[in-house]
């Protein structure tokens, strides 16, 4: 499943917003893309859509060499502050040129569906030293456990944000489907999927730069943006406890 890349244009206009809005991902989740790669010390790694370093940060500080790609130099700018002794290059993947037999390790954290699926599992393939590894991973708030997250989704729907981040389960389905497509394909020979559940806390106004910081609501028109703002205001502003799944795709 690939999403509008307009949307994910979108960021760059707002990366310092991004980078303060979006949660870290689980050490857990990190350490199993670690455990299952068998990267080794200074190993290499691509971190496709890297954004302004979520998931670059935590492999850099493990001391691997790793290079960051996303459209937006804005994130990368962000991501350079918090990663200096990261490579990063701007581009998309599809275009990005990249040599064969290169990394031992490719990651995608919150981006691969803005790559089109053309081609995108063949190019992993070529680029991958043999072994090498691919790490799809993702967020989504359990709704179903949260009368919050509920109620933002309700909100969401009438903005025609139907399942979409942060309160819809898009990516939840994105998740099953891309294990799927890997698990049918004669590229890889070892596929898992792994899921991590943790609490978040937030304020409204944190929760409301959540909202914000997604690409579907930045293409929004400036009257419908503040009027979803408006409706989110109206929310309960006591401590919020928002209810996290990540899901972690591997494939060797």
């Amino acid at each position: 499943m690939t999403l509008n890349p307009e949307e994910g244009k979108a960021f760059g206009n707002i990366s310092v917003l991004y980078d303060a809005a979006r949660i870290t991902y689980p050490e857990q989740l990190i350490a199993d893309i670690i455990d299952f790669s068998n990267i080794k010390p200074k190993g290499t790694i691509l971190d496709i859509g890297c954004g302004t370093g979520q998931a670059t940060l935590p492999l850099v500080q493990k001391q691997f060499k790793v290079t960051g790609l996303d459209i937006s130099q804005q994130m990368i700018d962000v991501a350079k502050e918090k990663c200096p002794n990261a490579d990063f290059k701007v581009g998309t993947f599809e275009d990005a040129e990249l040599a064969e037999n290169t990394f031992d390790l490719i990651v995608s954290g919150m981006a691969w569906h803005w790559v089109s699926s053309k081609d995108r599992y063949n190019k992993v393939r070529r680029i991958l030293k043999e072994n090498g590894t691919l790490a799809l991973f993702w967020s989504y708030q359990q709704k179903e456990k949260s009368e919050f997250v509920m109620a933002v989704s309700k909100i969401l729907d009438k903005y025609d944000g139907v399942n979409r981040g942060p309160a819809g389960s898009l990516v939840k389905e994105t998740a099953d489907q891309d294990y799927n497509d890997l698990k049918q394909s004669d590229l890889f020979t070892s596929v898992e999927i792994k899921t991590y559940e943790v609490n978040f806390d937030y304020t409204l106004q944190n929760y409301i730069d959540l909202v914000t910081s997604y690409g579907w609501v930045q293409k929004l028109s400036e009257e419908k943006r503040q009027s979803l703002i408006l409706d989110l205001e109206q929310l309960s502003n006591a401590s919020i406890v928002v209810p996290y799944c990540f899901v972690l795709v591997l494939a060797n």
